[in-house]
């Protein structure tokens, strides 16, 4: 009797085991296949893969075994990262900025280890595999933004005058000054720059004005 009822409860498990082995491939088939490999929990839970408590405690399992990495509460992403600056921005709420935008811009070829968000209220920083996702909190000056491919990314213009204005997320100001020089803005882009510098700049603006002089070559 207790040898049949022995077998019964190992069974119970390995079925057990079984299906849940299935819920989870599913789970992470379901963000690898994801646009960028990002999935947020409500997207996971309209799946109805599992119930919603099965769900959360299968994304904390894999994350626990480093088969995914939660981005932040609810926003879940392959690992490896699929895209970094996509992950940054599903990190954080905002646009991308400093260096990263001088990336995707192409005034830059190196691809930047912080990839940086600007927010209007956060400043925080998080290690996300081999990435460092630093989040900038720019308050009123966290405007100036533009869509560009797959991202929302601070204009050239913008870039321009926060790299000015936050220096330390910037690259060196002579490389800078070379990146907009090769650049060359249009009338347009340099009417933004200087809106940007009299409505935000306060005492920097001497400063950034002899940088624009630079850039044109005066």
């Amino acid at each position: 009797m207790q040898d049949a009822k022995r077998k019964a409860y190992n069974k119970q498990i390995v079925y057990y085991c079984m299906f849940q082995k299935k819920i989870t491939e599913r789970v992470l088939e379901a963000i690898e296949h994801s646009p960028k490999g990002i999935a947020s929990l409500d997207v996971l839970a309209s799946l109805r893969i599992c119930g919603r408590d099965t769900l959360k405690t299968t994304l904390s399992r894999l994350g626990m075994t480093n088969r995914l990495i939660h981005l932040k509460r609810g926003t879940y992403s392959v690992n490896p990262l699929r895209d970094a600056f996509s992950c940054a921005q599903s990190t954080f709420n905002g646009y991308l900025g400093f260096t990263s935008a001088l990336y995707l811009h192409k005034l830059i070829t190196e691809i930047p280890f912080s990839i940086t968000v600007v927010t209007n209220h956060v400043s925080k920083g998080k290690l996300v595999g081999e990435f460092s996702f630093l989040a900038v909190a720019l308050n009123e000056k966290a405007v100036g933004f533009e869509k560009l491919g797959d991202y929302v990314v601070s204009s050239r213009a913008k870039t321009l005058f926060d790299c000015l204005y936050l220096p330390k997320y910037s690259i060196e100001q002579t490389k800078l000054i070379a990146s907009y020089k090769e650049a060359k803005l249009g009338k347009t882009e340099w009417k933004d720059f200087d809106g940007y510098v009299k409505k935000f700049a306060g005492g920097k603006k001497e400063k950034m004005l002899l940088v624009k002089r630079e850039i044109l070559g005066g």
